[in-house]
């Protein structure tokens, strides 16, 4: 049973610890500025705290959002270090100001985040990323920093906020952890900005990027391994042996990483030029949403995917891999399919009901836009973070 909390009054200024903060596009990145917008729009002001990129403000106003980016110099773990100490001694000095820290990973600066707490008694809760075989507490148990980090996670017994059940039932379960303010929290999404396009404006989205009117497959992310792009488009290369006659299909991929050569020259060696868009790392990804009919999640591990949800308020169907938040955001059969990453035949099965029945896409996609509506707005999110940082609920 969870200890008993103590409801406070909603706050009214909060920091938000991250860090890489746009200009740096990623899905954390994204989630905190969007969850920093909305509590402004509440009236919580908001400090975000993250390191300095070249080319970048020390202190920038984004729409009411304070960015204060700390100078970190040196590569690798100077800089992490260098992040960790200068987050350290702004929260001591400057912990009245804050009467929450939001943490966004639980990585070093988290540490630094808990550190200053035990000085400040600054309410200080930690967002757990990713999935149960690649989050932070997994991954850490692989070196020694990491290991003296868990270490001080159990003696500090931080509030995690938890993504999915996958990683809040496992945690439950783990040594050390079992006994912590385990919170189920979820990403939101802008359901105003990401909005089904009407027919007519769909055709013309798929115009304006060459695809026809072609049925269009949609991956948005980093191409790293973990998200078996790769993978991905040798799945397709059999779809497209076994449609038969018809119009073709188009598979998009949006984002950059470091498998994006190897994913180029997947497409190139089978012959794929015709029929796969690469289109790089784009800012603005409505006009892919609004151009798409499915989007496809075939990573082996996630925590709630930003681009999936963006995709289901877009009015997307979706195509995901059998593993964190999508497991709880797709109803199967109804606004999508779930499939084993590790099974192509399985995934290139779900592509091909879509091909065979164009309007199985449109059917789930409004589907997909009433979950998101209910699920995931970012109003609703932002309710229920509130409430959290008032003491509840938890697990």
């Amino acid at each position: 049973m969870a200890a008993e909390t103590v409801k406070r009054p909603r706050p009214r200024a909060v920091a938000m610890l991250i860090q890489s903060f746009f200009p740096a596009v990623g899905g954390a990145e994204r989630q905190a500025l969007e969850l920093s917008r909305s509590l402004t729009a509440r009236g919580v002001a908001v400090t975000v705290i993250t390191r300095r990129l070249p080319g970048t403000l020390p202190m920038e106003d984004m729409g009411g959002v304070r960015v204060l980016r700390l100078n970190c110099p040196g590569p690798g773990v100077l800089g992490t270090f260098m992040f960790m100490a200068g987050a350290f001694i702004h929260l001591l000095r400057m912990g009245s100001a804050y009467e929450v820290v939001h943490v966004h990973l639980a990585s070093s600066h988290a540490v630094a985040a808990l550190l200053a707490s035990r000085f400040t008694g600054t309410r200080t809760f930690v967002k757990l990323a990713d999935g149960r075989a690649q989050n932070e507490i997994t991954l850490s148990r692989g070196t020694l920093p990491g290991r003296l980090k868990l270490a001080f996670f159990k003696k500090a017994k931080p509030s995690l906020m938890v993504l999915n059940t996958e990683v809040l039932d496992w945690l439950k379960g783990q040594p050390g952890f079992g006994g912590l303010r385990l919170i189920p929290f979820r990403n939101g999404v802008d359901t105003s900005r990401y909005s089904p396009p009407l027919y007519q404006e769909k055709l013309n989205a798929k115009a304006a990027l060459g695809l026809g009117n072609s049925l269009v497959f949609l991956f948005v992310g980093r191409l790293d391994p973990k998200k078996r792009v790769r993978e991905l488009v040798e799945s397709w290369a059999g779809v497209l042996q076994e449609k038969g006659a018809g119009p073709e299909p188009r598979l998009v991929i949006v984002g950059t990483g470091g498998e994006a050569a190897a994913v180029g020259g997947a497409v190139e060696a089978l012959g794929l030029s015709s029929s796969v868009l690469l289109a790089g790392m784009r800012e603005d990804l409505r006009p892919y949403y609004r151009a798409a009919d499915v989007f496809i999640l075939p990573s082996i591990a996630e925590g709630l995917s930003n681009s999936m949800l963006e995709a289901m308020s877009s009015g997307l169907a979706v195509l995901a891999s059998r593993v964190g938040g999508a497991r709880e955001a797709v109803a199967e059969g109804e606004n999508g399919f779930l499939f084993d990453p590790l099974n192509r035949g399985e995934l290139k099965a779900h592509m091909m009901k879509f091909i065979a029945e164009p309007s199985l896409s449109v059917r789930m996609g409004e589907r997909s836009r009433e979950v998101a509506v209910s699920r995931y707005s970012m109003a609703r999110v932002t309710d229920d973070l509130l409430d959290i940082y008032a003491g509840g609920p938890e697990v």
